[in-house]
């Protein structure tokens, strides 16, 4: 496995500023203080400089005859390092993410007109919110309930499965502030929150259609993208999403927020204009249950029925190079029976916390199907699931057949959150084989016989090697040390389409892999520096690997960043590396990727 380490190039201004419109449901900016006495429906995000966040978010749900609301969400935090704990939004600190698995609950305030309002602290990116509600007017006991002040579509009535369920879930969208320190919650700002011109943003809708077992009344969210021309003598290029258990084809619009990650890859030119398609499938039998979704029938309704039912009506690819599938969970182990089934159906596959089940059968019969880089494969999950281990194994035996693979963990838990966060990685990096926004550099790790745990990690600049230093063994690990190959940023822009912005520069390593065994991601650390510099030019902190408590660079991490004064010309930039390792690790050639990514900020 090559590590390439990327430079985002040749990409639109995107400025961060949210506002109130189709796509950005669940948000609205406003000033520190407020002339108007009567609150704002919904969330308002407002900056404070009190918060640890730099926001302060006000939810407000209208209800005279409410009895008791409650403010829900995948709002807790989870921290790197940190095990299971689980920390309250005001303890936010770097490092310490919103996660699911724990709903978050926190008692609403009723005021003299029925309003019920709450106010936290929340950081940066697209965040799950939903309301708990006792209105015995309606019969509502802890009914759960979407906020009513969002804009995002919906399909009508009780048509989605998670109303029926009383399970659905909302988003909020809040800005990065510097305070935040942190380099992933920056980078999902940049993806997450609705695209600032409103002319950059798609639309959505849903659409009732039949499914394979001949029951109507199930609807299918589109995603077209702005300027989206029926006519248009190329098809778009499409992407159909499955989601997980006990979900339905509202999870990837709203929490994932796909919708706005592709506004914002688009703007900037980082991916052609793709369209989008999800379905519900929980469509076998009316149940609500594990039963009601029957893998093998959504795959065979995927590929006879919705395929179809979009190339007679829309605008899009009808070959596997135009074609992918995603899935989260459930979804994603549900494209091991799409590739069984229809192997030479879709050309990238994208698996997000559900891996395929496949023997090395299945692998044979795909492998011989789609023919070497037939199709290429993405796996990935959350920090806070658990490791790699399993994903990696999958990517391995699609490599070793000639199909391209690669594996990625983000800040998350199992849930829509850290989907959204590996469908940016998968769209990114990987939809339509876009590798002209990547530029590589090999890293390679090897622990020779006989030398117990002895490491030679050689890193190549387009040709030209770096060698680590000899492995030093301080006691409980080997420490080898080198140095990046230098990065260089140019920054031509002119002031009008820079504004008053400037850069960033951030770094993420994927696990190393040998035949002996993987060896993780968080034993690669760095010291970023500026080669040239000047003000307004910042390196990145130091970032330490697992051995010496640090995340490593297993999660995303800031090289260097410039402000609307260093940002002009040429910079160069570089970093000292660490790898640390335990010194029973097993020989091998151990391989991985590391990618730094450009990103143009406010």
């Amino acid at each position: 496995m090559n590590m390439p380490v990327g430079r985002r190039r040749g990409r639109a201004l995107a400025s961060l500023v949210a506002t109130l419109s189709l796509g950005a449901a669940g948000m609205a900016l406003a000033p520190p203080a407020l002339a108007d006495t009567s609150p704002a429906q919904g969330a308002t995000v407002t900056p404070n400089p009190d918060s640890p966040t730099g926001y302060t978010v006000t939810f407000v749900y209208h209800n005279p005859d409410a009895t008791q609301v409650r403010l829900a969400g995948d709002l807790t935090l989870l921290g790197i390092g940190t095990g299971t704990t689980r920390y309250q939004p005001e303890q936010f600190q770097p490092g310490r993410y919103a996660s699911g698995g724990t709903e978050f609950l926190r008692d609403m305030t009723k005021d003299a007109d029925g309003n019920w309002s709450v106010s936290l602290p929340l950081h940066a990116g697209a965040l799950s919110y939903w309301y708990r509600v006792w209105d015995p007017t309606q019969g509502w006991v802890n009914k759960r309930i979407w906020d009513p002040a969002s804009s995002h579509p919906r399909p009508p009535g009780d048509a989605s499965f998670r109303v029926r369920n009383n399970d659905v879930l909302g988003a909020v969208y809040v800005p990065y502030d510097p305070k935040q320190a942190d380099p992933v919650l920056e980078q999902r700002a940049q993806y997450e929150l609705p695209a600032a011109d409103p002319a950059d943003r798609g639309s959505v809708h849903y659409e009732e259609y039949t499914t394979i077992l001949g029951d109507d009344g199930h609807y299918l969210g589109i995603y077209l993208p702005p300027g989206y021309d029926a006519d248009r003598p190329e098809p778009y290029k499409v992407v159909y999403l499955s989601h997980g258990i006990f979900g339905d084809e509202t999870d990837f619009m709203v929490p994932a927020n796909v919708p706005n990650i592709l506004d914002n890859m688009q703007a900037r030119g980082e991916i052609e204009p793709t369209v989008v398609v999800t379905m519900g499938n929980h469509f076998t039998g009316t149940g609500l249950n594990f039963a009601s979704y029957n893998r093998q029938n959504a795959a065979d309704n995927l590929v006879q029925v919705i395929l179809p039912y979009m190339e007679e009506h829309y605008n899009v690819a009808d070959e596997r190079e135009g074609r992918a599938y995603g899935g989260f969970s459930y979804g994603g182990s549900t494209g091991g029976f799409v590739m069984n089934s229809y192997p030479t159906t879709f050309g990238y596959y994208g698996h997000f916390s559900g891996n395929p089940s496949l023997t090395q059968a299945n692998f044979d019969a795909i492998a011989a199907a789609v023919g070497e880089n037939g199709m290429s494969v993405f796996l990935g999950n959350g920090v806070f699931e658990g490791t790699l281990a399993s994903a990696n194994a999958i990517a391995d035996n699609f490599r070793s057949r000639g199909i391209p693979a690669a594996t990625a963990q983000v800040p998350g838990a199992h849930d829509g959150m850290t989907a959204g966060q590996l469908f940016t990685i998968y769209a990114r990096d990987y939809l339509w084989a876009n590798a002209d926004t990547r530029d590589g550099v090999p890293i390679q790790a090897e622990i020779p016989e006989g030398e117990d745990g002895a490491l030679a990690l050689t890193v190549a600049d387009f040709g030209e090697a770096v060698q680590l230093s000899a492995p030093e063994n301080v006691g409980d690990r080997l420490r080898m040390t080198g140095t990046l190959p230098e990065v260089k940023i140019t920054d031509s822009r002119t002031a009008t389409q820079a504004g008053t912005g400037g850069w960033a520069v951030s770094g993420q390593a994927d696990t190393f892999t040998s035949a002996s065994r993987p060896l993780t991601a968080d034993h690669l650390g760095w010291t970023p520096k500026v080669l040239t510099p000047r003000p307004g030019l910042n390196a990145g902190a130091t970032i330490t690997t697992v051995l010496d408590g640090g995340p490593g660079l297993a999660t995303p991490a800031r090289l260097a960043s410039a402000d609307t004064q260093g940002r002009w010309g040429t910079a160069t930039l570089g970093a000292d590396l660490t790898l640390e390792v335990p010194t029973d690790t097993q020989p091998g050639t151990y391989t991985g990727m590391l990618t730094l990514s450009l990103f143009p900020v406010d």
